[in-house]
């Protein structure tokens, strides 16, 4: 439950009280078993911070934010106008080659970390760099070339996926990606980290005047928040490490999982883990364009960047877009 009282947030679970300022608090989310009060929510949205609404497979379902949005018609304007362009369709290349190469980079890591097994990654990685070079080809239209694009990104995150598996503790190897419902305990954590993340990123779209629901690669005619959808590629190597690391580090115990004949979740024993490591996974500092920069804050960087590559009408070779060379 959580309460307002006098003026400070109420965390309490059971016997479990935590007050905390809303100084130091930056969102709030609240899983489909938890309730908040009228007052905690006015509390939230006097101090600028974000309610976030996830159902039991983590994923985003609805939030509650503050009213002053950086929106402007202009960028939503050029928004819809770089959807049909070529502009648009060097975003979507680079979103997906940023997504590919992190992939690339996060297996090269763990093969180095893992000399004993070496031989499970020269194949996947070789696949996933043809997917890479494939995508360097002269692609002149963004709605003939989509499809092309997505099979190159679905061959490549097949190719991930499986080696990731191979390198799981025996009982947690999987086949393939799941999502809803996930049929695994590995799916089940990477689909609710996947879930914080969509949120995070839809955040960072309202806060810097785009649109969520005018995406490039994936269009609008999915009913969906589209951009949410393209600008979360280049991230979802956070909710991957957080949940590869929870597993090889054999933090996560069959207790933190409802596990049933064609589905798996986290129960309430197991969601507070992987909340707690994402968080800690997120506040860590990286280098990014020459700093020292938490990676929950590239996010909202790259989102603003997009935003002013739009308003400027450049195309990607801007040198400070998706400049994300360590994660």
């Amino acid at each position: 439950m959580i309460k307002q009282k006098d003026e400070i947030f109420r965390f309490q679970n059971k016997e479990n009280i935590l007050d905390l300022s809303p100084m130091k608090i930056e969102s709030i989310i609240i899983s489909n078993k938890a309730m908040i009060s009228t007052q905690a929510i006015s509390l939230a949205l006097e101090n600028n911070i974000d309610l976030v609404f996830l159902d039991k497979y983590g994923f985003p379902i609805g939030r509650v934010w503050f009213s002053k949005m950086g929106s402007t018609a202009l960028i939503r304007r050029k928004q819809l106008d770089a959807a049909n362009c070529e502009l648009g369709l060097k975003l979507v290349l680079d979103l997906i080659r940023q997504k590919i190469n992190n992939q690339v980079a996060f297996l090269k890591k763990l093969k180095y970390s893992r000399p004993d097994r070496k031989e499970l990654f020269p194949v996947p990685l070789h696949t996933i760099q043809g997917s890479l070079e494939a995508l360097d080809r002269n692609f002149k239209d963004l709605e003939e070339s989509r499809s092309i694009i997505m099979g190159l990104e679905g061959s490549a995150g097949r190719a991930y996926f499986s080696c990731i598996s191979k390198i799981m503790p025996e009982k947690y190897r999987f086949k393939g990606r799941s999502k809803r419902p996930a049929k695994n305990p590995f799916n089940a954590v990477l689909n609710y980290c996947y879930g914080v993340l969509y949120s995070r990123v839809e955040k960072a779209c309202i806060i810097a005047g785009l649109d969520p629901f005018v995406g490039f690669m994936h269009t609008d005619n999915y009913n969906k928040k589209s951009l949410v959808f393209d600008l979360i590629e280049p991230f979802r190597i956070f909710a991957e490490q957080t949940a590869v690391y929870l597993f090889t580090g054999k933090k996560a115990k069959d207790e933190y999982f409802d596990i049933k004949e064609h589905s798996c979740s986290l129960n309430d024993k197991g969601k507070p883990l992987v909340i707690d490591s994402l968080t800690k996974h997120l506040e860590e500092k990286v280098r990014y364009k020459r700093r020292n920069v938490k990676r929950k804050h590239i996010i909202s960087h790259e989102a603003h960047k997009l935003a002013n590559i739009l308003l400027e009408d450049e195309a990607v070779e801007h040198p400070d877009w998706l400049d994300i060379k360590e994660f």
